[in-house]
């Protein structure tokens, strides 16, 4: 990698660059894992096995790497594409699309599906095996990014790897398209030196040096990438990779073709946020087969002008409700009851729970807008949502029961018949730190405020963020002065990210777990006086696995 630190330009691992031998490589692992029951994690005698099975298929040459650094790599390249991942045991799990190619079902479909759902950034991109990591604000299908730019007639229908490797690879999102054409027909449209210069400046990114030399390094680094995304793009069969150049068949009947397809996949597999999350929970949604993608009740592919509107305010809706997907019909009128007339409610009802019925998933724009939510009260108002999803009678701004004081929390959660829990959140962008001087405030006047709120006792607190977790010895600070403040206030506390509580709901929701063991799975951490910033720490302490 060039002085950069993190990564600003697309990568994909690619030890095999052409996905028709993805499930060879599969069957490989199969193999050398003796059908996926060998722990992988740190096994590298396990790493160099895979790589010898790898060799005696043809699919590698038979030298062996001393530390199975080979096998990593071919491992981390299905991980790429969701057709295996690490679970929290350290076994390695073909996803379902994994298991369909591992059976010959649907190769091409299946494959072609996993290649237009490739996403920047992944769970195996922020896992800590892939290094560098990519720099912040990267949210791009690539697959996607390119077939799109040779659909466009400004570019006659075709772009060359040169303009791939400097103006496509370098986009951090799918809206930079408009931005990304304009900057490729300029370029088109200027002389040798023009170019040269162009190209210099682009290589600063990671080069930081307006020089021949940084652009033709620059190209050099960046051209395997860019070679091996057109060979998949071309794989798709949408567009054809020829001559150093990827190109849209001007039939005006493929054209249309391709471009309903891709909006399809808009649709049908929008960009999932649950690679924040953990590993396991992207990819058991990313490496779903091409006969079990969910596609989404609310919006058609060609709608009329009201309906889109109509579309629009139920996904702002949905976005607010994690488990509105997966609610009976009763529950989900009485929400649409509050933005819809009482037949167009009934109605949209009726469709969402019909697909509630076939696919209970955690709604994915509700899980975009919390993992990435800038707005204070709205992280509050989610985190009230995630809990009532656990099954939690919940209270945002509970009034406190001191006559008088003006102290309130942010949210209180009713645990049993005598029992509550207090919460703060904490929507904190890079690390939130539990202080002394928060240890205090919340043992001395949040939770001797609330005892005796509805005649219960406050038992519990929490802290939720929206980011990185410190100061965890603090958390025996609150127990102890609370105590000190007053003998009868016998508390246990929690801090817990975002990412993990909505990885546990997400697990409850997959499966069907009902509401009196959520509550229990969070009252089990409520009671613990630890941190747990990853969901990988929570599963492993409920042992949901």
């Amino acid at each position: 990698m060039a002085l950069n630190k993190l990564r600003s330009t697309w990568f994909v691992t690619r030890p095999q660059r052409d996905p028709q031998f993805f499930p060879q490589a599969l069957e490989s692992l199969k193999k050398a894992t003796n059908n996926f029951n060998e722990k992988w994690t740190a096994n590298r005698d396990l790493h160099k096995n895979y790589e010898k099975v790898l060799a005696e298929n043809g699919l590698k040459k038979e030298n062996i790497s001393a530390d199975g650094s080979g096998g990593r790599t071919w491992v981390a390249m299905l991980r790429t594409y969701s057709l295996v991942y690490i679970s929290l045991t350290g076994k390695i799990v073909p996803t379902k699309v994994g298991l369909a190619l591992l059976n010959g079902e649907k190769k091409h479909l299946n494959l072609t599906k996993q290649l237009l759902t490739l996403q920047i950034p992944n769970a195996y991109f922020v896992s800590s095996g892939f290094k560098p990591k990519y720099d912040e604000g990267f949210s791009i299908r690539p697959i996607r990014f390119l077939i799109r730019l040779c659909c466009q007639g400004s570019l006659d229908y075709y772009i060359t790897k040169e303009e791939i490797i400097f103006f496509a690879m370098t986009s951090k999102n799918d809206r930079e398209l408009d931005s990304v054409i304009e900057k490729i027909k300029d370029f088109r449209l200027s002389n040798s030196i023009q170019k040269k210069f162009l190209k210099q400046n682009i290589a600063t990114i990671d080069y930081r040096e307006r020089s021949d030399k940084g652009a033709r390094d620059f190209e050099a680094v960046n051209g395997d990438v860019a070679h091996t995304l057109m060979l998949q793009a071309g794989y798709t069969g949408l567009v054809n990779y020829s001559a150093g150049k990827l190109i849209t068949e001007q039939n005006p009947n493929t054209f249309k073709k391709v471009m309903q397809i891709l909006s399809d996949y808009d649709e049908r597999y929008p960009f999932d946020s649950r690679y924040k999350i953990s590993e396991p929970s992207f990819s058991e949604h990313a490496g779903l087969d091409i006969d079990s993608y969910k596609s989404r009740p609310i919006v058609d592919a060609k709608v009329a002008s009201n309906q889109q509107k109509v579309n629009l305010q139920l996904k702002e809706i949905l976005s607010k409700s994690p488990n509105l997907i997966g609610q009976g019909y009763d529950a989900i009128l009485k929400i649409l009851f509050t933005d819809f007339p009482p037949k167009k409610a009934e109605e949209l009802a009726h469709k969402i729970a019909e697909f509630s019925s076939k696919h209970a998933n955690i709604n994915e724009d509700f899980m975009a807008s919390y993992l990435n939510q800038t707005d204070n009260l709205e992280f509050e108002k989610q985190t009230v949502e995630v809990l009532r999803a656990l099954g939690f009678e919940t209270v945002h701004q509970p009034k406190p029961v001191v006559k008088g004081v003006k102290t309130s929390i942010e949210i209180l959660i009713h645990l049993d018949a005598k029992n509550v829990a207090i919460i703060d959140t904490k929507n904190y962008k890079e690390k939130f730190t539990l202080t002394s001087n928060l240890s205090n405030y919340m043992a001395t006047e949040y939770i001797p405020t609330y005892q005796g709120y509805n005649g219960k006792t406050v038992t519990n607190f929490c802290y939720i963020t929206a980011s990185k977790i410190g100061g965890v010895n603090n958390l025996k600070k609150v127990i102890h002065t609370a105590r000190t403040y007053n003998d009868t206030l016998q508390v246990k506390g929690l801090l817990i990210s975002a990412t993990a509580l909505l990885g546990l709901l997400d697990y409850c929701i997959e499966n069907d777990i009902d509401n009196t063991q959520s509550k229990q799975y969070f009252i089990t951490l409520l009671n613990d006086n630890k941190a747990y910033q990853t969901y990988s720490e929570v599963s492993q302490r409920l042992n949901l696995f």
